[in-house]
Order: structure tokens, then sequence, then C-alpha cells
């Protein structure tokens, strides 16, 4: 819940920002990207993305999204390399 919050109040006050999520297994990634799917893009329109080893997606994918959730090691990499891109 507190995330949540937290999103939502990053939406209102920076809406050009990306908001990251950082899950510490798979599988809460894949659950909050579900429930948030349903939740954050069907009432509020923002586009939510699962980083995963599982679910790659492309860097356009992550430059268009609202909601980046990922697990720690998947982060890590996409965020070392961020400036090369």
């Amino acid at each position: 819940v507190t995330a949540e919050l937290a999103a939502l109040r990053a939406f209102r006050v920076r809406p050009k920002d990306l908001v990251v999520y950082i899950a510490p297994l798979k599988a809460l990634v894949r659950e909050r990207v579900q429930d948030w799917k349903n939740r954050l893009s069907g009432k509020l329109g923002k586009r939510v993305v699962e980083l995963t080893g599982d679910a790659q997606s492309s860097a356009s994918e992550l430059g268009r999204a609202d909601v980046v959730v990922a697990t720690p090691e998947k982060w890590d990499g996409v965020s070392r390399g961020w400036r090369q891109r």
C-alpha cells in the first residue's frame, strides 16, 4: 500500500518521471505487474513494464514506461548501463 501511495504521489507531483518498484522475487514482480496493470493502466492510463530474467523488455518499452517493476538483479544490470542507451 505504501508503494502505491508513493507512486500515485509521484504521478501527481512529477508526472513525466519513471516509478521503479523493486521486488525480491520474480513471483512478486509478476503479482505486482498483474495488479498494477489492472489498476494503473486501466484507470490511470499508466504503462507498467515487467523486468525480470524471464521477461525481457526492449529499450523502447522501458523508455515509454511509467512504472517498471523489477527484480534487484535485472534493475542493477539495466541501471548500470542506463547512460550508454
